[in-house]
C-alpha cells in the first residue's frame, strides 16, 4: 500500500508543503502547495490546519523544518569518530557560540566526513522556547512530525536528484529573498552553509511582493551587487582559497532576486551556472518542474524518507522525542503477541487432533491384537494389556522347540536317522572305527572317533565323502591315542540343501 509523506516548512510569512508518494519500489512527487501567512486570520495553528483541510494533504508521516533565522548551525573537525564521545562533545562546542546554557538548547548534528583522523561535523542548535513554540503549532493543527530538521539544510537535499549530473566542486545558491544561502562541496561532500539575512529595504520588500507573484518589480542593482560581495567572500571563507575559475554554481532560489543572481554570477564572477529549474530531475512531473525553485525547502526535507546518503538534523531529541515510533512498537508486539496466541492456539489444537488420531488408531491395534489373540490361542485369558506379551511368550517357545526339531528334521529335509544310517553304511566292515561322540545340528554332524592309523582316518573320510550325500567331509585334530593305542580324530561333516535327495534306500 503505498506511504504518503508530508514535508511541511512554517515560517511567519508563508506556509509550503510537498507531498511524496512511496511505494515498494520507487516514490514520486505528488504536488506542492504554498501560501501566504496572514496576521489577521486566525492562529498559525488554524491556518495551518485550514491549509491542511483545503489541499486535502493527509499523509502516514509528516516532517516539518525551521526557520534559518532561529537556527544556528556550525561546521568542525573533532580527532575522533566514536558516537558516545561525539554526543558527549558536539554541546560544548556549540555552547561558546551561543550566549545561552546547554539546559536552554537542544542541539543535534550531522558527520559530514569521516576518516582515520578523525570526522567533520554538522552541528546545530535551537533555544529551546523556540521548538517549543513550533511543535506547538503543529500540535494545535492536529500534526506530530516525525523529525524537525532546519529548512537551509533540508533545501540542499534536493542536489540529490541531479544524480551524476553534478560536478565535483561546485556552489550552491538558494532560499527566499528574506534569508539566501550559499554552500560549497568539494568532492560532493558539503563543506559548509550560511544563510544571509540582507537588510530590509523598500526595494526588498518589493522583491519579496515580486517573489510572491505581486509584480515584476527589479531588485535594486546595489543591494544585488552587496548580496553577491557577501556570497563571493563566503564561499572565499569555506574554501580557503581561490576560487576555481568558472566554479560552476546551482542556483535554486525562488524570485526574480536569483534570475539577477544568476545573471551576475556568470558576469561578474565568472561562475558556470546552472537554474535547477532548467535541470531534469528525478521523479519529478514535468508539470511540477516550473515550481521546484519554490519549494527546495519542503521537497528536500521530504527527501529524508526515501532518498539515501541524505543531509539533515533532527531536534526531535530528548523530551522532545517523537513517539509515535514507540507507539507504533508497542502496538506491533501486541500484534505480534495475539498472532503468537493464535499460532500457538493452533499448534496446540493441531496436537490435539494428532493425538486423536493416534488414539483411535491404537484401539484399532489393540482391537486387532486382540482377535488375533483369540484365534490363536481361544482357551487362554488374559487381560488386554496382557495380550501381546502372551502371544509373544508363544511365539518364543515356539521357536524353541522348532530348534529342537531341527536337530531332528534339518530344514535339507535329511532326518538324524537318515545321516548316521548314510554314514555307517559309506564305512565298510574292514574299515575299524569306535565313536566317543556324535552331534548333529542344522548345519552338520560333529563325531569324535578312534581307529587304528593314521591312513585308515582318511579311508574313513574317503569313504563318506564318496557317499555323496553331504557337501563337505572334513578330517581334523588327527593325532595318537593317549593310551598309545590307535588314533584319535575328528570328522566334520557338513550337510548341503539336497542333503536327503541322494540318501541310499533302506535295507
Amino acid at each position: 500500500m503505498p506511504q504518503r509523506i508530508l514535508a511541511l516548512e512554517v515560517d511567519a510569512h508563508e506556509l509550503k508543503a510537498a507531498v511524496l508518494e512511496t511505494s515498494f519500489r520507487d516514490y514520486r512527487v505528488v504536488g506542492f502547495y504554498r501560501e501566504a501567512v496572514a496576521a489577521h486570520n486566525g492562529s498559525l495553528s488554524e491556518q495551518v490546519r485550514r491549509f491542511l483541510e483545503s489541499n486535502h494533504l493527509e499523509a502516514n508521516t509528516v516532517l516539518t523544518s525551521l526557520s534559518g533565522d532561529v537556527v544556528t548551525w556550525r561546521t568542525f573537525f573533532l580527532p575522533f569518530r566514536d558516537r558516545k564521545r561525539l554526543d558527549q562533545t558536539v554541546p560544548f562546542e556549540l555552547e561558546t557560540q551561543v550566549p545561552f546554557g546547554l539546559d536552554e538548547i537542544v542541539v543535534d548534528y550531522y558527520v559530514l566526513h569521516r576518516d582515520s583522523s578523525g570526522c567533520t561535523v554538522l552541528a546545530g542548535l535551537v533555544q529551546r522556547r523556540d521548538l517549543e513554540e513550533h511543535l506547538a503549532v503543529l500540535t494545535g493543527a492536529g500534526l506530530d512530525p516525525k523529525v524537525v530538521d532546519v529548512a537551509p539544510l533540508a533545501a540542499l537535499n534536493v542536489l540529490s536528484l541531479l544524480d551524476s549530473d553534478l560536478p565535483d566542486t561546485f556552489a550552491y545558491v538558494g532560499g527566499n529573498p528574506r534569508r539566501p544561502i550559499v554552500a560549497l562541496y568539494r568532492n560532493r561532500q558539503l563543506v559548509g552553509l550560511r544563510t544571509l539575512t540582507p537588510a530590509t529595504t523598500p526595494d526588498a520588500e518589493a522583491t519579496e511582493a515580486a517573489a510572491a507573484g505581486n509584480g515584476h518589480i527589479s531588485p535594486d542593482p546595489a543591494s544585488v551587487a552587496a548580496l553577491i560581495g557577501e556570497m563571493r567572500w563566503t564561499l572565499l571563507a569555506l574554501n580557503g582559497a581561490p576560487l576555481d575559475t568558472a566554479l560552476p554554481c546551482v542556483v535554486a532560489g525562488e524570485g526574480v532576486l536569483f534570475d539577477h543572481l544568476a545573471e551576475q554570477f556568470g558576469s561578474v564572477l565568472g561562475f558556470s551556472v546552472r537554474r535547477l529549474a532548467d535541470a531534469h530531475l528525478r521523479n519529478l512531473s514535468p508539470a511540477l518542474q516550473p515550481d521546484v525553485g519554490h519549494f527546495v525547502g519542503p521537497l528536500g526535507l521530504a527527501l529524508r524518507e526515501v532518498a539515501p546518503d541524505i543531509l539533515g538534523l533532527n531536534f526531535r531529541r530528548d523530551e522532545f522525542a517523537y513517539h509515535r515510533g514507540q507507539d507504533e512498537l508497542r502496538r506491533g508486539l501486541w500484534r505480534s503477541a495475539a498472532l503468537v496466541g493464535v499460532v500457538v492456539a493452533l499448534m496446540m489444537t493441531s496436537t490435539y487432533m494428532d493425538y486423536q488420531q493416534q488414539a483411535r488408531h491404537l484401539e484399532l491395534l489393540q482391537a486387532e491384537v486382540r482377535s488375533v489373540f483369540n484365534q490363536t490361542l481361544p482357551d487362554v485369558h488374559a487381560k488386554p494389556d496382557e495380550e501381546r506379551l502372551r502371544l509373544q511368550a508363544e511365539i518364543d517357545a515356539a521357536q524353541k522347540r522348532l530348534q529342537l526339531l531341527h536337530s531332528v528334521a534339518p530344514p535339507g529335509g535329511a532326518t538324524a536317522v537318515d545321516v548316521l544310517r548314510t554314514i555307517t553304511t559309506a564305512i565298510p566292515d574292514t574299515l575299524t572305527i569306535d565313536i566317543d561322540e556324535y552331534v548333529m545340528d542344522t548345519e552338520g554332524v560333529r563325531i569324535k572317533a578312534k581307529t587304528d592309523s593314521f591312513e585308515m582316518a582318511d579311508a574313513i573320510k574317503q569313504q563318506v565323502q564318496n557317499a555323496h550325500y553331504f557337501s563337505d567331509v572334513q578330517v581334523k585334530d588327527v593325532k595318537t591315542a593317549s593310551d598309545g593305542k590307535g588314533v584319535d580324530f575328528r570328522l566334520m561333516v557338513s550337510l548341503g540343501k539336497e542333503a536327503g535327495a541322494g540318501a541310499p534306500a533302506k535295507p
